[in-house]
């Protein structure tokens, strides 16, 4: 991308806070680790170690022997092999997810609460099954990246969204667009973050532990 510095303020050290006129850093958030990659002008280089949404705005948390100055044109890269990397686990989340709904257990019995796509991926869900279906999930799962189904992406009203969803988190903004995440042939669900074109880019999914205690359920899942 290519853009100018908008604001800069101090972190401490060598580390700035930079806002850019536009962005394809991603912030942390939806259960999505945040983007790195490298900001460069014909004079300075910093390195973009975390990029975060903080009062509306997009902050890139930048590292380098000196400040930038504010107007400054900027080219900036990602660090694509970690976003790619997210995406495939983001989505392989999501393929997870539709293939409990798939085999009967959401939303009800199960009803997801929240998921982390990092390091230790995991899907949380209240309710209770009495039984393990690690097996048969990996089993649906990988039946869905076999089918190499597409994932498509449009902003939708809520009211839309409520037609459409198979479940809906609570506490979704009621006043402007939401984003709709479609599975071809399977169903929809509100969401945010990267996510690959289709299933078998994802990869091969593992299901290392479908796990309940307290009235809640945790699945943990691997990409290859």
């Amino acid at each position: 991308m290519d853009t100018r510095i908008a604001e800069v303020l101090p972190e401490g050290g060598n580390r700035w806070r930079i806002v850019l006129d536009q962005t394809v850093f991603y912030p942390m958030g939806g259960g999505q680790p945040t983007d790195q990659g490298v900001l460069t002008s014909e004079d300075w280089t910093g390195d973009v170690y975390q990029v975060m949404m903080r009062d509306g705005e997009i902050w890139h948390y930048v590292q380098a022997e000196r400040v930038p100055a504010v107007g400054t044109a900027v080219h900036g890269i990602l660090n694509w092999d970690r976003r790619y990397k997210h995406m495939r686990l983001h989505s392989a989340g999501h393929v997870v997810d539709f293939a409990i709904h798939l085999l009967g257990y959401s939303p009800k019995p199960l009803y997801p609460t929240k998921g982390e796509h990092g390091k230790k991926p995991y899907i949380v869900y209240t309710g209770t099954l009495g039984k393990d279906i690690t097996k048969e999930l990996e089993e649906k799962s990988n039946e869905l990246v076999a089918k190499a189904l597409e994932f498509s992406l449009a902003f939708v009203p809520l009211a839309q969204l409520e037609k459409d969803a198979i479940y809906l988190q609570p506490g979704l903004p009621t006043n402007k667009p939401l984003r709709k995440l479609t599975l071809a042939g399977i169903g929809a669900v509100a969401d945010g973050g990267t996510q690959v074109k289709n299933t078998s880019e994802v990869g091969r999914i593992t299901i290392p532990s479908v796990t309940e205690a307290d009235g809640m359920i945790t699945v943990t899942y691997a990409v290859a």
